[in-house]
This record gives structure tokens, C-alpha cells and sequence, in this order.
């Protein structure tokens, strides 16, 4: 606080200045805020639950399982898919072996 004092004039009218825009912003800031949130936004959530119906509620459920089924089986056939894949795979692999242990023994 000493150090204030050994400032200039101007520049502690520009701190002040500038301390004055930070508090008055923060303050409105605030303000505003409060003002909005309290009887806006209940009146609006009391809007929105009057306007939810229950069934609609139910066929979005039923929906969403729906498609999390079509998820599953999805998934479940990408697996068989997967595993038809591995197991062709292991029989070339076989069958490269086979040829190369044929070809050793043949020599060449």
C-alpha cells in the first residue's frame, strides 16, 4: 500500500479507474444473473413439466430399447462374422504349413 503512494498521479487515477470498471462489471454481472435465473427459469420448468406427457415418455423408452436390441444383435453378428474370419484364416494358415513341410521334404 506504501508503493501507491509513490505513484503518479495519472496512473493511480487509471488504477482507480480500472478497479471501478472490474467491481461495476462484476456487480451488473451479478445483477443480471440473479435477476434472470430467479423468475424466468422457474416459470419455463413449470411450462416444461405441463407440457411432458407420460406416454410420450413411454414410446421414447420403448424406442431406445429398441434400438439398443438392434445394438446388441448388431454387435452379436459382427463377433460370428469375426470368428467365421479367424477360422478361415487358421485353415490357410494350416494349409501354407502343410505346403511349406511338403515342399522341405521335397527339397526344394
Amino acid at each position: 500500500m506504501e508503493k501507491l503512494a509513490d505513484l503518479p498521479p495519472t496512473a493511480l487515477v487509471t488504477f482507480g479507474a480500472v478497479l471501478a470498471i472490474i467491481f461495476g462489471v462484476r456487480y451488473l454481472g451479478l445483477f443480471q444473473g440473479q435477476a434472470t435465473s430467479s423468475e424466468k427459469a422457474s416459470g419455463s420448468a413449470q411450462v416444461a413439466a405441463v407440457i411432458v406427457d407420460p406416454s410420450a415418455l413411454n414410446r421414447a423408452t420403448a424406442a431406445m430399447e429398441a434400438q439398443t436390441m438392434e445394438a446388441v444383435n448388431h454387435r452379436k453378428m459382427l463377433e460370428r462374422a469375426t470368428e467365421d474370419i479367424l477360422e478361415a484364416l487358421q485353415d490357410l494358415t494350416r494349409t501354407i504349413t502343410a505346403l511349406r513341410e511338403e515342399m522341405i521334404r521335397r527339397g526344394r
